[in-house]
């Protein structure tokens, strides 16, 4: 079996086309999460697709039959990721968002984790936590913090923006632009992929507690202490998942 340089040209154009296909569609599960089912299946068979002409031309079995390859080796090859993301994904699928409270702790300056002060009159809570989307689709959510206290009153803390609308400097636009710089950050609203969890640091700035009341103590006496996922958009209650006492 000879092969021609046309033909090994053809291969590695189509093997390139492969690799940087299945690439992107593994490193961008937030955009790939975004689309339709069929639109996934489409971007991944095309991947198998292009694999499978790259390794054409090295098959003695099908030298000169092009069509013959397509119908018996290519057909089959694709035909199972049409059913994975059409009839499979939607019965695993258990929709919603779920969340868990990794870690908080109370820590200095000197320390630098859990509540620091950043030369503001407030501080920052930058607990770590766990979100996972369950849903066939990329959602946007944002978490907030909220306490409810002994004496039935509610504090609710919303997580800084990774956008803040506006010039004008305040103190979130001030804390995102300096914690944005760590990717373990992260800043309302929230890209959960579907099927996938993700961890971080949620940053809440604490800026409207009682006069003289710390928030350490105020979490101490509060009754209730959640996270609260909700939608960007309607602000609709996603999720709850308690906070853990510091």
């Amino acid at each position: 079996m000879k092969i021609s340089i046309r033909q090994l040209v053809i291969s590695l154009v189509a093997f390139l086309l492969a690799v940087s296909v299945l690439i992107g569609f593994v490193r961008n599960p937030e955009i790939v999460g975004g689309q339709v089912l069929v639109v996934r299946a489409l971007i991944l068979n095309f991947s198998i697709f292009a694999a499978l002409v790259a390794v054409f031309p090295l098959n003695p079995l099908f030298y000169g039959r092009p069509g013959t390859y397509g119908l018996v080796v290519c057909l089959p090859a694709l035909l199972p990721v049409f059913v994975y993301f059409l009839v499979l994904l939607p019965q695993q699928s258990s929709g919603g968002v779920s969340g868990e409270q990794l870690s908080s702790e109370l820590i200095t300056d000197a320390s630098s984790n859990g509540i620091v002060e950043v030369g503001f009159t407030y501080p920052i809570y930058t607990p770590n936590v766990s979100l996972r989307n369950e849903g066939l689709y990329t959602q946007y959510v944002n978490v907030f913090l909220r306490m409810t206290g002994a004496n039935g009153g509610d504090a609710l803390f919303r997580g800084v923006r990774g956008r803040i609308p506006g010039t004008g400097l305040s103190v979130e636009a001030s804390v995102q632009g300096m914690l944005s710089r760590n990717g373990n950050y992260l800043f309302n609203p929230i890209a959960l992929p579907p099927a996938r969890g993700i961890e971080g640091n949620v940053v809440f700035i604490i800026s409207n507690l009682d006069d003289g009341t710390s928030f350490t103590d105020a979490l101490s006496s509060a009754t209730q202490a959640q996270f609260e996922v909700r939608d960007p958009e309607a602000g609709t209650l996603i999720a709850v998942f308690p906070l853990d006492r510091i």
